[in-house]
């Protein structure tokens, strides 16, 4: 007896969204972060749109930088992303055509899938930032695992309190290499007790920051927007 198919729920839940080409909403002279094949470069370089032709092609200026010893041909893929105004994207093309003259650029292909990421009112990007927490019981070294302009998510080896319950925060940050430091405070609006009991169980907290000045929310976004910058899908 034949086995009856089976269904791929959870494949194609796990699935990215799948979008149209102008969800993107891309304008000549955007920024395109593009990934080359590995055989050229494992950089990843930043481009700028030219333009396109609806389901034709794409228009690119020609990435910096990469010696003859290593060239990009035509036919190899292009792996693009782009963070853009609340979303961001990514779409794979193939070079049809490399223009020398006037200037260098890029024919693409058409993209036949953008795969996106709609995202919140505040951007969240994934983060490894070692900063410090004081309540009423003292300070606590803890780990930053993703941070917004408005909250972050931290890990702590030790309980920080309740729902609700007011931190103090001291935030290191690395803004285009130069480095300050945001003291910050905190309201605790989720807490997220990791499995297992005893001394050293790591525990989760979401937290809201209350009360920011204008130039902590300008950092905070900085800080935020260069990441996407560098990587859109830090996303979370």
């Amino acid at each position: 007896m034949a086995q009856p198919e089976s269904k791929p729920d959870k494949a194609v839940a796990d699935d990215p969204p799948v979008y149209q080409f102008e969800d993107m909403r891309l304008k000549a002279g955007d920024r395109l972060q593009i990934q080359l094949p590995a055989s050229v470069t494992q950089d990843k370089q930043i481009v700028r749109l030219i333009g396109y032709l609806d389901k034709q092609c794409l228009l690119i200026t020609a990435p910096a930088g990469l010696g003859p010893q290593k060239p990009l041909r035509e036919g190899d893929q292009i792996i693009s992303r782009v963070f853009l105004g609340q979303g961001a994207f990514g779409f794979a093309s193939f070079v049809d055509k490399i223009i020398r003259l006037p200037f260098e650029y890029l024919h693409l292909s058409f993209p036949k899938e953008i795969q996106g990421l709609m995202i919140r009112k505040a951007p969240r990007v994934k983060t490894e930032i070692s900063a410090t927490v004081e309540n009423s019981s003292g300070n606590t070294e803890i780990q930053v695992s993703n941070l917004s302009a408005t909250g972050m998510s931290l890990n702590s080896a030790t309980a920080l309190g309740a729902k609700d319950e007011d931190l103090s925060i001291t935030l290191p940050l690395d803004l285009y290499d130069v480095k300050t430091e945001l003291r910050l405070r905190g309201k605790i609006k989720a807490v997220i007790p990791a499995p297992g009991e005893g001394k050293g169980a790591e525990h989760r907290y979401g937290v809201e920051f209350v009360g920011l000045q204008p130039n902590e929310t300008l950092i905070l976004q900085s800080v935020v927007h260069h990441e996407l910058a560098k990587n859109p899908y830090s996303v979370v």
